[in-house]
Formats: structure tokens, sequence, C-alpha cells
């Protein structure tokens, strides 16, 4: 067998310079798809937020014309009525169990 050819410089500079352009083009890659998984992740985010929303009022159709403060007193006041602190600490037990 023979020794395969060794590399002159230019032709190992030239496979690190296509090395590191590789690697800029899947780093960029990467951002893109971070990207688009953060733009993902705040549109579904965005969704479920109005889909609560619309519970809400749906709920209780006077916190269409609350303040924000006026409706975060009233979830405020309901969440911590006996009641729903019950509910909340079933759903943690349950949550726990299963």
């Amino acid at each position: 067998m023979t020794k395969p050819r060794e590399k002159t410089r230019e032709e190992l500079q030239a496979e690190i310079e296509d090395g590191k352009k590789k690697i800029r083009q899947f780093e960029n890659r990467e951002k893109m798809l971070r990207q688009k998984l953060s733009k993902e992740e705040r549109r579904t985010r965005s969704h479920h937020l109005i889909v609560r929303g619309a519970v809400f009022e749906s709920i209780v159709p006077e916190a269409k014309t609350m303040t924000d403060e006026e409706a975060a007193a009233l979830l405020r006041l309901a969440l911590t009525s006996e009641p729903a602190r019950e509910f909340l600490k079933k759903r943690a037990e349950s949550g726990n169990a299963g």
C-alpha cells in the first residue's frame, strides 16, 4: 500500500476555512431555530392567555368593563376564598399522587 499524499498548507487552510464556514452556518441555523421556537412558545402562551381571559369573561361578564386592577382584585378575592383554597389544595394533592 502506498502512503497517502500529505496535503499542502494551502489545502489544509482551505479545509479549515470550509470547516469554519460550516460551523457558522450551523450556528446561524441554530439561532434561527431557537427564534422560531421562541416565537411559537410566545404564540402558544398568547393563545393560552386569550382563552383564559375569554373563560373569565364568560363567567364574569362584568369583567369586560373592569379595569385591570379591578379584575385582579376580584380574582384575588375569589381565589383566596375558602372553597377556592380547598379546590386548589385537592388539585395539588391529586397532582402529586398522579
